[in-house]
């Protein structure tokens, strides 16, 4: 078997275990560079040396987004975290392979992946969250949506598949909750505030009846399709470059505020993996725990015992007759 068909089988396994659509997508866009680079060689002659050499190849690029589907190549290497992607797939493949029976010995088995520095997520601020809002000021069949959609991101921390995939049907606003759908059809509850509540009356008040069940469709004679990821993101950059907004407005970045908003407030991490979809609690954990070290931070300075010691310490001496100035001789 070559390199190639390795692939194709591996996309097909995925398909039939319902992964997502951007999960399949990594593995044929991810994969074919390998495929390329080791001229499709059969799989079992694939070596971890040869593997390094991939890795090597990827980390010493001087360009990136080669023949990707949406964007044109441009200048400059591969950050360590496109890098540390694509080791993974890579490692993805050989595992799936292995479990199969396909190969005796896996290659990819010593192939290191990187570890990335975790910094602070690309989270969107509380006050260009306002500045969208009061962007959407006119009563419009558009603002009515674009209002209604901000919201549900804000207060459901949602993917952008579960978004685009909540139909008329998954909203209980009755209860105060809706249903979605992630990371490979995978289902769960999300709960909507009372302003979320009201956004999403105000818009199916006015939704076309003509647009099928999904909840967040295209307006205008675009057919009946519902608004899909790149629609989405289309409309929070129409409504970022209006609101003046130069912070992160993406999908995801409202994922990371509502995060840091949950564990800052007070929040414990296991309702908020719960609440995000998470499988794990250690999953958040990884790319949370920032925040949560934040607010240990601030109640650690409101409620450690030396934290009133001070006082405590001052009136102590008065009582025994030290002052400022005082001497004390041992």
């Amino acid at each position: 078997m070559r390199l190639s068909q390795a692939v194709n089988d591996l996309v097909t396994a995925a398909i039939a275990d319902g992964r997502s659509r951007r999960t399949i997508g990594d593995y044929q866009q991810k994969l074919q560079p390998l495929v390329d680079f080791l001229d499709d060689k059969p799989i079992e002659e694939v070596t971890t040396s040869d593997l390094r050499g991939y890795v090597a190849h990827l980390r010493t690029r001087s360009t990136r987004y080669d023949a990707h589907p949406n964007r044109c190549q441009l200048r400059g290497g591969l950050s360590e975290a496109t890098v540390a992607s694509c080791v993974r797939v890579v490692k993805r493949l050989f595992n799936f392979l292995l479990e199969e029976g396909v190969i005796v010995e896996n290659p990819a088995a010593r192939l290191k992946t990187p570890k990335l520095k975790r910094g602070e997520p690309k989270a969107m601020s509380t006050e260009d969250f306002i500045k969208l809002l009061d962007t959407i000021e006119e009563d419009t069949v558009f603002a009515r949506r674009d209002r209604a959609l901000l919201l549900v991101l804000a207060d459901t921390a949602c993917r952008v598949g579960g978004l685009v995939q909540l139909r008329i049907g998954d909203l209980d606003l009755a209860s105060g909750q809706l249903y979605l759908r992630e990371k490979g059809n995978k289902g769960r509850y999300a709960f909507v505030t009372q302003m979320t509540q009201e956004a999403l009356r105000d818009w199916l008040d006015v939704r076309p009846i003509s647009k099928g069940d999904y909840l967040f469709v295209t307006l205008g004679s675009r057919g009946e399709d519902g608004l899909a990821g790149q629609g989405v993101r289309e409309v929070l950059r129409r409504l970022k470059r209006k609101a003046g907004v130069k912070g992160p407005v993406n999908p995801h970045a409202f994922r990371h505020a509502f995060a840091r908003e949950y564990l800052t407030n007070g929040g414990d991490l296991a309702s908020l993996a719960d609440i995000m979809g998470h499988s794990d609690v250690k999953v958040t954990w990884a790319s949370y725990a920032i925040y949560r070290t934040e607010e240990l931070k601030a109640k650690h300075a409101r409620n450690s015992p030396v934290a009133h010691l001070g006082q405590r310490v001052k009136r102590h001496a008065r009582s025994v007759g030290l002052t400022d100035g005082a001497e004390c001789v041992s």
